[in-house]
């Protein structure tokens, strides 16, 4: 397939009439389209889906259901109308066909209103006169059969706004329709199952005579839901084996990054342990600070009153005082006792008796009528004092030498902690992918286990469905009409088996040829140690080499770009290569057409080199190609890409809602 010319009127910013024309020669099969951002690159792609498709992918700031230019709809008055068309010129099998799609817009309610738009298509042999119209009803057929909407995506392709167009959910069918294995697909479907009603294997069996046997239509009816069962275990079975996948990948990664932060981990548990013990230290250092100065409270006073009891005692070493009064006794305390009129050892005291006199004679013996006392109390004290202090500087200073010793080993620690620091700042937590690690594990356990589980069912399932078909085969065969179905059967069940036999081996030789271009479309554009793998369902992932395993790697922006770039166009070159699938002595052609390729933004993100290796693959691999590319990333695109441009044009931003498109002189 090849797009010949592009003609639109009043499409967004492209007020008028712009036809563009595209190279298809096969040396020259480059057009080239040059302009800035908001200048209209991407309305123009959006107009091939538009005409082909009826739909279009605009941002939902942009207006995107106003297709007609602004400025016209802004001239427009009560009843007034106008057309938006697109028309595209192709050629296809040696056929050109000419789609045009309209929308009429009218003023009516005081805004400008659109109506449905409508599609027409016609077609001529090259090199004959007139054009042959197509009826309505098969016009969108028509058109997907050109180019199936499902693979729009791979070539009409916005490097700007598709991330991973390799990784899409509806991937697998596009390609499978892309590299032509859509036709054995149908012819499986075609013959289905015997349960399914409209399928060769359905009708067949649901047109057995089993009418007046109970017994046979039992076994049937058993057949049925064990295949019905089976089936659902296959599909239990397909997304354990895609969950299995993604976390035995998921398993490696995180083993390679344990590995890879061994080190790290190990600063990591080491830092933890530091903010332990400066944590424990911390308390202890606040702790002793407390008792520091509680001791230092308590026994600062008489610590620093020493020097003057010493000199006291001293003074009163050498006095010579008579000290006969009793220890710790009061004047008051006597004065009590005479009044109460009992001695505390019992003896009552009657005033003029020997009791009494020597009781009240120790008044002469207590302060002040006697000092002495007063001297011995005292001198009791003093002493109290002086060995509360004997120990008073040695325990405040084995209290300062431990908070010394504790903010040594919090300052000793906190720098050890502080230079850990400093060499995993940026690094990521080890001790999370630990429990990622252990997680991912588990997981993977309990999946094989459902897995195993599955299969011993399935296994189950397999000998339900053989041992109730030979019950069924012996009770059918009894009638001869039956006995011709039956030998249907086997006829679409042999063919069943080989064509579903002869689409695996194909699928899966495709797929490796897919893998191998993209790998070395890939390799031509990104100079590093990576590789490109394609799943079963023609996902895309990146892998790297880390000791003896492949393990997914992490993916930048640009690198993402490439990987999809290179999916695209290792489609378009296999698409161009024709495939030829052989099975056995006969040959089923699944060639497919070849697909240009237009793309808005191919050198987006990318730096210089991947520019220029970028800018040499894309002529080859695509029987024709057409780039909305800005100025700036031309410059480095020319020197490469030059000799292979068939037609460049150049976009010119007049308003923001007026472009126009001219022919570059160059």
């Amino acid at each position: 397939m090849l797009i010949k010319s592009l003609y639109i009127k009043n499409f967004r910013q492209f007020k008028g009439e712009t036809t563009v024309e595209f190279a298809c020669d096969k040396e020259k099969n480059v057009t080239i389209l040059l302009g800035d951002n908001t200048y209209g690159k991407t309305t123009l792609l959006q107009t091939f889906n538009w005409c082909l498709y009826d739909f279009v992918v605009f941002d939902k700031d942009s207006n995107p259901d106003m297709l007609l230019n602004l400025e016209l709809a802004s001239q427009m008055k009560y009843g007034s109308r106008d057309i938006v068309e697109v028309k595209i010129v192709l050629i296809h099998k040696k056929t050109e066909y000419t789609i045009s799609r309209t929308q009429e817009y009218i003023w009516t309610e005081h805004k400008v209103r659109g109506e449905k738009s409508k599609v027409t298509m016609s077609y001529k042999l090259l090199g004959s006169d007139g054009q042959t119209d197509i009826r309505d009803q098969y016009i969108e057929k028509m058109i997907n059969e050109i180019l199936p909407r499902n693979l729009s995506n791979f070539f009409f392709f916005d490097t700007e706004r598709v991330r991973g167009v390799s990784n899409r959910q509806d991937v697998s069918e596009s390609v499978k329709g892309l590299l032509g294995l859509t036709v054995l697909d149908n012819a499986i479907k075609h013959l289905g199952s015997k349960t399914a009603k409209t399928t060769v294997l359905g009708k067949l069996y649901s047109s057995m005579d089993n009418e007046g046997d109970q017994k046979a239509t039992e076994a049937l009816e058993r057949i049925n839901s064990t295949q019905q069962r089976k089936a659902a275990i296959a599909e239990r079975l397909e997304s354990l084996r895609t969950q299995i996948t993604d976390y035995e990948a998921e398993k490696a990664r995180v083993d390679h990054i344990l590995a890879e932060g061994k080190s790290t981990a190990s600063l990591q548990e080491r830092s933890l342990t530091l903010e332990r013990l400066i944590s424990r230290e911390t308390n202890a250092l606040e702790q002793t600070y407390s008792k520091f100065i509680q001791e230092f409270n308590n026994g600062t006073v008489t610590f620093f009153a020493k020097p003057l009891m010493i000199r006291a005692l001293d003074f009163m070493k050498d006095a010579k005082v008579d000290d006969k009064g009793i220890k710790d006794m009061t004047a008051q305390s006597i004065v009590d006792i005479i009044n109460r009129g009992r001695c505390i050892c019992g003896i009552e005291l009657v005033e003029g008796s020997t009791e009494y006199e020597n009781v009240l004679r120790e008044l002469d013996f207590l302060p002040p009528q006697s000092i002495g006392t007063s001297i011995r109390n005292f001198k009791e004290k003093i002493e109290m004092y002086d060995a509360t202090n004997r120990n008073y500087f040695t325990n405040l200073k084995s209290r300062y030498e431990e908070i010394l010793r504790l903010k040594t080993n919090i300052q000793e620690w906190q720098d050890e902690a502080d230079e850990i620091k400093r060499k995993i700042e940026g690094k990521e937590d080890m001790k999370k992918y630990s429990l990622k690690l252990s997680d991912v594990k588990t997981r993977l356990k309990e999946l094989n286990e459902k897995r195993e589980h599955l299969i011993r069912e399935d296994e189950g399932c397999n000998n339900d469905i053989e041992r109730f078909q030979k019950v069924y085969d012996s009770l059918v065969a009894v009638s001869s009409k039956n006995k011709s179905i039956m030998t249907y059967i086997r006829y679409a069940e042999e063919i069943l088996a080989w064509i579903t036999k002869t689409y695996k081996e194909k699928e899966s030789d495709i797929r490796e040829r897919l893998e191998e271009k993209v790998n070395e479309i890939f390799n031509k554009i990104y100079h590093g140690h990576r590789r490109v793998s394609i799943n079963e369902k023609y996902y895309v992932t990146l892998l790297a080499m880390v000791g003896e395993k492949e393990i997914a790697s992490g993916e930048s922006e640009g690198l993402n770009r490439v990987k999809n770039f290179a999916f695209i166009a290792g489609l378009v070159e296999l698409a161009k290569e024709k495939i030829i699938a052989i099975a056995g002595e006969n040959k089923i052609d699944l060639s497919s057409e070849p697909y240009p390729l237009v793309m808005d933004a191919p050198f987006s993100n990318a730096d210089a080199t991947h520019t220029t290796n970028i800018s040499k693959v894309l002529p080859e691999v695509a029987e024709q190609v057409i780039m909305f590319v800005m100025e700036k990333d031309w410059r480095y695109a020319e020197p490469v890409m030059a000799y292979r441009v068939g037609s460049q044009w150049i976009l010119d931003k007049i308003t923001d809602t007026y472009s126009i498109l001219k022919r570059s002189d160059s």
